[in-house]
């Protein structure tokens, strides 16, 4: 099945360019889409191939869950084309299908789970506690240095195992990581690495190999003495009857890293932000009766904080009135479907009362719900506990600092003020 460029819909902005999602997410265009193109080809302004964007909310589901048709395994965090070598290497959790995904997944789910999640709360209530008392020392501070940054990296220490001392590395590599299209994060020492070996590593960057480092370090401890976290978990795990290799646990280790902090942070930031803009639902909050829950499902419905997660069909298939070729790189953007008119209500209002509120914030049907979905919740939810007990009120003192990136929501700084209750 093929369709020529000129009778296909298609997008009429790049969405592969950094710098489109730098001013903000495209939602006009997105309305657009979802009403007259709800599955449209990409054209790419770089001379690499085009791609469908999905844009509606039953067509993302649709695709989520066929990953007979809509595979992971040749990439899912970027819009970039890479051989059968450097999608090996390179491979996570993420960009696994059935059996390998289910079996994978299996070795650090118990982990995640309500149950073991729920131990977590009162360090993380802890925590959030003492962020937010160091705060409101301040007239002014960025939220997201000395907030939105720190609780989601206290936690994943605690639940990974890793060492606190540790916590910036893992900041600075996850800025570095997900940020490689913002000049800010530009890491000259990048330039020394050759393309070819870059591309075999997961993110493209090595501060990949940093994080590695780490892990095996703390896997080989792990296997001394083992304790009741994830790295345990993947130290001790088996893949087909045997132990995890070197590479698959670095990969996993650091999809775990990345995915455990990025996400939360800006949700957060995010979440903030919009309490800044629309005080009332700030004063709606305080007021009682929202469960924290509800209102943190909100927020990440609001921030939305990854844009977009790709597959690759494996047949020909139509889908949203397009005909789609085997081996076309499929986009789910989680941006649009989390503003679809069909599914919610007023979608462009942040409401933290909204229910109900089935959101694709962790993703939405198929085998790839997002592992630490639960820890998200919790910690944001939490946080909004602790602060409806401390602020009064809260005020944007400047604009955001937008993180430059096609495919995470995030911002870098958000200069804040709060009052205090």
């Amino acid at each position: 099945m093929t369709s020529l460029t000129t009778t296909r819909p298609t997008t009429r902005v790049d969405l592969t360019d950094p710098g489109v999602w730098h001013q903000a997410v495209p939602a006009e265009e997105f309305t657009r889409l979802r009403r007259e193109s709800p599955v449209a080809w990409n054209e790419r302004t770089d001379g690499q191939k085009g791609f469908w964007a999905v844009t509606r909310y039953d067509d993302i589901v649709t695709v989520s869950g066929n990953t007979a048709v809509y595979s992971s395994r040749n990439g899912v965090i970027s819009l970039d084309d890479f051989d059968d070598a450097q999608n090996d290497a390179r491979r996570t959790l993420l960009e696994m299908d059935a059996p390998q995904h289910p079996k994978m997944r299996m070795i650090t789910v118990p982990g995640f789970m309500p149950r073991a999640v729920a131990a977590l709360e009162a360090s993380v209530r802890c925590t959030a506690a003492r962020l937010l008392d160091e705060v409101l020392q301040s007239p002014q501070v960025d939220v997201v240095e000395v907030l939105a940054k720190q609780l989601p990296i206290v936690t994943l220490c605690r639940v990974l195992g890793i060492p606190e001392e540790r916590r910036d590395d893992m900041i600075r590599w996850s800025d570095q990581l997900i940020g490689s299209d913002d000049p800010e994060f530009v890491d000259p020492a990048v330039a020394a690495v050759p393309e070819a070996e870059r591309r075999m590593l997961p993110f493209g960057h090595p501060a990949s190999l940093q994080a590695f480092e780490l892990g095996l370090q703390l896997a080989q401890e792990r296997r001394h003495q083992g304790t009741d976290d994830i790295v345990t978990r993947l130290a001790l795990g088996s893949f087909d009857g045997r132990p995890l290799s070197d590479g698959e646990f670095c990969n996993y280790f650091l999809m775990l890293v990345v995915a455990g902090n990025e996400t939360t942070r800006h949700s957060i930031s995010h979440g903030i932000k919009a309490f800044c803009d629309f005080p009332d639902q700030w004063a709606r909050f305080r007021a009682g009766g929202v469960d924290a829950r509800v209102a943190a499902d909100e927020i990440f419905r609001w921030a939305s904080p990854v844009h977009f997660v790709r597959r690759i069909a494996t047949a020909d298939v139509e889908l949203g009135g397009a005909q789609i070729a085997r081996g076309d790189k499929v986009a789910m953007y989680y941006a649009s479907g989390n503003r679809d008119e069909a599914h919610f209500d007023a979608p462009h209002s942040f409401r933290i009362d909204r229910t109900p509120n089935h959101h694709m914030a962790f993703g939405r049907g198929g085998p790839h719900f997002c592992l630490g979905t639960h820890v998200a919740k919790l910690q944001v939810s939490v946080l909004l506990e602790e602060m409806a007990k401390r602020v009064a009120s809260m005020s944007l003192t400047g604009p955001a600092d937008r993180l430059r990136s096609n495919h995470v929501h995030g911002i870098k700084r958000l200069p804040v003020a709060f009052t205090p209750a």
